[in-house]
């Protein structure tokens, strides 16, 4: 039934994924408390399905799901989900959505709820089957309506998708509660639906507008430790950017709060770097909506020659070339990134140049890792620029070199740009990364004062420790990182490193710590004597 914003069926799967997310957390939630004895109540299942959802949310329709499913979480008392909270939990979800949303959309899942709470609150039942049974068939009266209240959906002759799942829905409480299912019409698709459709519609998923018809791509991210006025500040900010945003929290406090994201947007690079200063991203994922299973046979990024066989009507269309780019120094590191089936360029070699030696590399999909060698606004620019090729492309989180090499070592690809896009940097924000530089000069730090010369151990953007030999300084640094934990540690030694003192941090770090993998490359010379990756 998904026409919108193209006919790519993906609405019952987001909404699947969602709720199979709040499903594995409320049994996690389940047999924890079990295990200590004790016994799950209503508002503990309720909250941990709503938590699920947040975190697991996909696409739009998913976001508003998990957003009534936190809500009942926030109606529910410790022992019953009863008539009255079910009607307060479809208020409460219909505040919350209309709260995330940045244009709600009539004929969308946004009418079936809001219609369903209305059914609800009209009924002066005192029993929870007869208050979910008119929250169900208010939501199927609305859903009926769908058809002829967007335009989208009248070409196509079918009833919103986003609202017909959340039916489902409503439906499955009814038959939970008596046995058995609410009788519907079949909700087909037309033999032809989309004879008269255009490509784009004005809609998707009751979060966007007729703007959404000049965007392109599909952001969604998790931002954790921040808050609800930073989100309500995000919220804006990507309504510059672009359109259907949402942002929506699962109810939590503090650091364990959590936001989902959700725009619709021709800027991706931006609609991610906005949040940076107002929380912790994880969890990316870029869906290309006019070509979400990778099926189209555009140009690369570099030239291609008018004879080429794919312009020939009769030819077969050629598969798409996706192709990493690694910024990474020429050397043993660049070697490295080779083997493993990247392209490489030198940021050394191009100074200014680097956009423009990335820009050169043919490819109808690219993927660049940055590996922590270009500024902020480097990437800007290389966002803009590739957005002005032909082919499709994403720069990948990777903020070290050995963050690239995991990212590298997960590539698929056989599967589409956003999917191996989100596992590469899934695997990059898994690693812990730390590095080892010597000081210019004498210097007051965290942890104390150094001297020029001295060795300094750099977490993330700050110096951990000062050390003045090179094995005891990597192995405390490859120590401090193995103290949260891992399962493979990665070191890449420069030059100062000789095959005896490479020998001696390798042995004393598997000594210690027996359990882990731990594997050691050349680096080469560089500004950075060493390299440290926990997995």
């Amino acid at each position: 039934l998904n026409v919108f914003p193209v006919p790519d069926s993906d609405t019952g799967t987001n909404l699947l994924y969602t709720m199979r997310a709040a499903v594995e957390r409320a049994e996690g939630e389940e047999a924890w408390i079990s295990e200590g004895g004790g016994s799950a109540g209503a508002r503990e299942i309720a909250v941990a399905l709503g938590h699920g959802a947040v975190h697991g949310a996909r696409g739009n329709s998913g976001v508003i799901l998990s957003q009534v499913l936190r809500a009942v979480g926030e109606a529910a008392t410790f022992t019953v989900v009863d008539a009255s909270t079910y009607r307060r939990a479809l208020r409460t979800a219909v505040t919350l959505v209309d709260h995330a949303l940045s244009d709600p959309v009539e004929g969308t899942i946004v009418t079936v709820l809001r219609e369903a709470a209305a059914g609800a609150g009209r009924s002066s039942a005192t029993s929870l089957v007869e208050v979910a049974r008119a929250a169900a068939d208010a939501g199927a009266v609305a859903l009926d309506r769908t058809t002829s209240q967007l335009p989208a959906l009248t070409r196509a002759g079918v009833v919103d998708a986003g609202g017909r799942g959340l039916l489902v829905l409503l439906d499955t409480m009814v038959e939970v509660l008596v046995g058995e299912a609410p009788e519907r019409p079949d909700y087909f698709i037309p033999d032809d639906p989309f004879t008269d459709a255009p490509s784009r519609c004005d809609g998707s998923d009751g979060g966007a507008t007729d703007a959404s018809a000049g965007t392109r791509y599909e952001v969604m991210y998790s931002l954790t430790h921040s808050d609800d006025v930073r989100a309500d500040e995000l919220r804006s900010a990507l309504r510059t950017l672009g359109d259907s945003v949402v942002v929506v929290g699962d109810g939590g406090t503090g650091d364990n709060a959590r936001w989902a994201v959700h725009v619709h947007t021709d800027d991706i690079g931006t609609a991610i770097e906005v949040a940076l200063p107002l929380g912790r991203i994880t969890e990316i994922r870029v869906t290309d909506m006019l070509d979400p299973v990778g099926e189209q046979s555009a140009g690369g990024h570099g030239h291609r020659e008018r004879d080429d066989p794919a312009d020939d009507p009769g030819h077969p269309p050629r598969a798409l070339e996706r192709t990493v780019v690694a910024i990474v120094a020429d050397g043993p590191l660049a070697d490295l990134f080779t083997e493993a089936g990247a392209v490489t360029v030198d940021p050394g070699e191009h100074a200014g140049g680097v956009i423009d030696a990335v820009l050169a590399v043919p490819a109808d999909e690219m993927l660049v890792l940055p590996n922590g060698e270009l500024s902020r606004a480097q990437i800007g620019a290389l966002d803009a620029a590739l957005r002005d090729g032909d082919g499709h492309a994403l720069i990948l989180p990777t903020g070290s070199v050995v963050q690239g090499l995991s990212a590298l070592a997960v590539h698929d690809p056989s599967t589409t740009l956003s999917l191996d896009g989100f596992g590469m940097a899934d695997a990059a924000s898994a690693t812990r990364h730390a590095h080892l530089v010597r000081a210019e000069q004498d210097a007051l730090t965290l942890v104390g004062r150094c001297s020029a010369g001295d060795l300094l151990g750099v977490v993330g953007h700050d110096v951990a420790l000062i050390q003045t030999d090179p094995v005891e300084a990597v192995c405390a640094l490859a120590d401090r990182l193995l103290s949260s934990g891992g399962e493979l540690l990665t070191l890449l030694l420069g030059d100062e490193y000789d095959e005896a003192a490479r020998e001696a941090a390798l042995s004393r770090l598997r000594s210690a710590h027996p359990n882990v993998e731990v594997v050691g490359y050349a680096a080469g010379t560089g500004r950075v004597l060493a390299h440290v990756g926990v997995e």
